[in-house]
């Protein structure tokens, strides 16, 4: 079951950075504004297409529409700096796993192995990857603020409908994209010009939608940090999706970093379960002359080139089969 919903994360991780190209893109035709005003809003129609025939939740909408500013400020600011994230911007951003971590080790006393490695890998591999560490420590800090808030809040989040819950998150960031474009730009100005709609539907589903309600699921079945933990996927996903507009960072170590990373968070190092198995070994030696000394103390004598079979039992972690 934690293996379904892994997997449900890192497609969530994946989309996203299919998501930061087409963004890249998108941003030639459109302002920021306007990019996030349309993507929502072809992501509030496609949630009431799919409520009107499952349902509405109240209760979840509206805890849907309380993470909803903290949603606007982290769409604006991954939509302001696609296509140019540095080192800087790009480790700290993603920072935010250690907080979690450190929250983790005090609900369970322990060090998770797979989280701590996953973790060091992931930072490493973002640092080294990224060109460039000039860009705002204030802009990198916020975004590190921003996604611990939403992931913790998420985490807190009880008793509600997934896709009732992502619905009213869109619908209030609809609502605050619009009031911040109003007030920006003239509503006149809109660029609403019907072939290049693509980009912002293409978002919505991408973007928004989709990886907002497997990252909903997935917080809640596996928890914030090894949801969290998924970046990497992210990041790769960005990069490669990004290779018809920029050449891939040449950076072997960066990359394997990256992919311990997912391999880290991937395989299960659990024990519970297992249990202590003897195994016994028989292995035929040889014993040479200078054994002969040692052996005399145990009141045995052994000659130089005697054949003794040597017992050994080992125990070692096992699960029962049945046969």
């Amino acid at each position: 079951m934690a293996k379904r919903y892994l997997a449900l994360a890192m497609l969530a991780s994946a989309l996203w950075g299919i998501s930061y190209p087409i963004t890249y893109l998108a941003l030639r035709l459109y302002r920021v504004e306007e990019l996030i005003f349309l993507s929502y809003f072809f992501s509030v129609v496609s949630f009431m297409v799919i409520l009107s025939l499952r349902g509405y939740d109240v209760k979840s909408i509206i805890k849907g529409l309380v993470l909803s500013p903290i949603n606007y400020v982290l769409a604006y600011l991954y939509t302001e700096l696609s296509g140019d994230v540095g080192g800087l911007t790009a480790l700290l951003s993603s920072s935010y796993i250690v907080p979690l971590l450190i929250l983790e080790y005090f609900d369970d006393g322990k060090v998770n192995t797979r989280y701590l490695v996953s973790a060091v890998t992931l930072l490493s591999g973002l640092y080294l990857l990224f060109q460039g560490y000039d860009n705002s420590i204030y802009i990198a800090f916020l975004l590190m603020i921003m996604n611990l808030v939403y992931t913790l809040v998420l985490a807190k989040i009880n008793d509600v409908d997934i896709v009732n819950l992502v619905f009213g998150q869109s619908l209030g960031t609809l609502a605050i994209s619009y009031l911040v474009m109003i007030n920006s730009i003239s509503i006149s100005a809109l660029n609403l010009n019907i072939h290049d709609l693509y980009y912002p539907l293409i978002l919505s589903l991408v973007g928004n939608s989709i990886p907002y309600t497997l990252y909903a699921m997935a917080i809640k079945y596996i928890g914030p940090t090894e949801t969290s933990l998924t970046n990497s996927v992210e990041t790769i996903s960005s990069l490669i999706s990004s290779i018809p507009i920029q050449q891939l960072p040449a950076n072997p170590v960066a990359w394997t970093l990256l992919i311990i990373s997912i391999l880290s968070i991937s395989t299960d190092l659990d024990t519970k379960g297992m249990r202590l198995r003897k195994i016994s070994i028989h292995v035929p030696i040889q014993l040479t002359a200078s054994l002969n000394e040692t052996s005399r103390y145990v009141g045995t004598e052994i000659t130089q080139h005697d054949m003794y079979d040597l017992h050994v039992i080992m125990e070692v972690p096992g699960k029962r089969k049945i046969i």
